[in-house]
C-alpha cells in the first residue's frame, strides 16, 4: 500500500528538528557577534552557548518523542556529538565545555548495548576524543562480548563496566580508565594501554599477548588460573605432579615495563618472554606463573610469592626478592647477578646453571634441599 506525503512528518523528523535547531544557534550567535561589531563580549558568547545548549535539549526530547528506530537514534545521536565538538571549539573554555559534555552525557547513558557499541565506533572513526563520552559508559553492561577490535579511544572512562569477552585486538586505549572492571577472556592482545588504570580488575583468562602495559598499573588486578574442563581455548598446565586444563591469563610478549602490579594475583599466569623490567610486583602472588625468559631487570618482587613458578633463563639482574616465596621454583639458567634475595626462601628451588653467588645464597632465610651444580 502507498504511503501518502506528509509535509508535517518531514517538519517534525528528529533529523530535521535537530537540524532547524542547530542552524538556529548558529544563527543566534551570528546576529550577536554583528550587533557586537565583531568583538563578542563574554556575555555574548554565553548567550550563544545558551542557544547551542538548547538546541542540543531540543534533539533530546526529539529522541524520546518520535518513533526511535535504531537508525534514528544514531543519527540524532551523531548530530548531538558534533553540536557538542563544534560549540568547544567556538566557546574554548573548560567549564562551558564540561558543560556540554555533562548535558552530551547523560543522553549516551540511555543507550542499549549495540547502541554503545554503534556510538564508540563512530567517535573511533571519526577521531572524536573519548573524553567527550566522559563516564556516560561507567559501569556499563552493554558491552559485554562487543567487538571493538583495533578502535582508537585514548583515555576512555570505562571504569566499573563489564567487558567480558570483548575483543578489543589492538585497540588504542592508552591512559584509559579499566579499574573494577571485568575484562574475564577478553582479548587484548597488541593492544596499547600504556600507562592505562586496571587496578582490583578481573583478568582472568584474559588475552594480553604482545599488549604495551608499559607504565599501567595492575595492583590487586586477578589474572588466577582456573580449572577450564573442556573449553576448547584451555591449555593443558601442570603443578606439582598434576596436570588438568585450565583457563589462564595470557601476557606473553607483552610490554611491561615500570607497571605497577602490587598485589596483583597472577597465579598460574602465561608471562613467558614478557618485557618486565622495572615492575613491581611487591606481595604478587606469582605462584605456578611461566616467567620463562622474561626480562626481570631491575624489578621490585619484595614479599611475592613465585612458589613452584618457571624462571627458566630469565633475566633477573638487579631484582629484589627480599622476603619472596621461591619454593620450589626453576631458576635453571636464570642471571640473578646483583639481585637481592635477603630472607627469601629458596626450599627445593632449581639454580642449576644459575649466575647467582655462594654470597647471595647465604642471604637467604631458608635454603632447603636447593637443587645447584655438583
Amino acid at each position: 500500500m502507498k504511503r501518502s506525503f506528509s509535509m508535517s512528518r518531514v517538519v517534525l523528523h528528529p533529523s530535521t528538528l535537530a537540524v532547524f535547531s542547530g542552524l538556529l544557534g548558529a544563527l543566534i550567535g551570528f546576529l550577536l557577534n554583528r550587533a557586537s561589531g565583531g568583538n563578542t563580549s563574554q556575555l555574548l558568547w554565553i548567550a550563544l552557548i545558551f542557544a547551542m545548549l538548547f538546541s542540543l535539549s531540543i534533539t533530546a526530547w526529539q529522541m524520546y518523542r518520535q518513533e526511535k528506530t535504531g537508525e534514528q537514534w544514531m543519527t540524532m545521536l551523531q548530530e548531538m556529538v558534533f553540536q557538542t565538538y563544534f560549540l568547544t571549539l567556538l566557546a574554548d573554555k573548560p567549564e562551558i565545555s564540561q558543560l556540554a559534555q555533562q548535558r552530551l552525557g547523560q543522553v549516551l547513558k540511555t543507550l542499549t548495548g549495540d547502541q554503545q557499541v554503534s556510538m564508540l565506533k563512530f567517535f573511533s572513526h571519526n577521531g572524536l576524543s573519548a573524553t567527550f563520552i566522559g563516564d556516560a559508559l561507567q559501569g556499563s553492561t552493554g558491552l559485554v562480548g562487543a567487538d571493538l577490535q583495533q578502535i582508537d579511544l585514548p583515555q576512555l572512562q570505562l571504569a566499573q563496566a563489564n567487558l567480558s569477552r570483548v575483543n578489543f585486538r589492538e585497540a588504542n586505549l592508552r591512559e584509559a580508565n579499566l579499574s573494577d572492571t571485568t575484562l574475564y577472556r577478553a582479548d587484548l592482545s597488541g593492544a596499547n594501554l600504556s600507562h592505562a588504570r586496571l587496578t582490583r580488575t578481573d583478568l582472568r583468562g584474559v588475552n594480553l599477548r604482545g599488549a604495551n602495559l608499559s607504565g599501567a598499573d595492575l595492583s590487586e588486578s586477578r589474572m588466577v588460573m582456573q580449572r577450564a574442563g573442556r573449553d576448547a581455548s584451555a591449555v593443558q598446565v601442570q603443578v606439582g605432579t598434576v596436570r588438568y586444563p585450565a583457563l589462564r591469563a595470557n601476557l606473553s610478549h607483552a610490554l611491561l615495563s615500570q607497571a605497577r602490579l602490587r598485589e596483583a594475583n597472577l597465579v598460574g599466569a602465561d608471562l613467558g618472554g614478557a618485557n618486565l623490567q622495572g615492575v613491581d610486583l611487591t606481595k604478587a602472588n606469582l605462584s605456578y606463573a611461566n616467567l620463562q625468559g622474561v626480562d626481570l631487570t631491575g624489578a621490585t618482587l619484595t614479599g611475592a610469592a613465585l612458589i613452584g613458578a618457571n624462571l627458566q633463563g630469565a633475566d633477573l639482574t638487579g631484582a629484589t626478592f627480599t622476603e619472596a616465596a621461591l619454593i620450589g621454583a626453576n631458576l635453571q639458567g636464570a642471571d640473578l647477578t646483583g639481585a637481592t634475595l635477603t630472607w627469601a626462601i629458596l626450599d627445593e628451588a632449581d639454580v642449576r646453571a644459575a649466575k647467582v653467588t655462594e654470597e647471595q645464597l647465604q642471604a637467604v632465610v631458608s635454603g632447603k634441599n636447593v637443587k645447584r651444580e655438583p
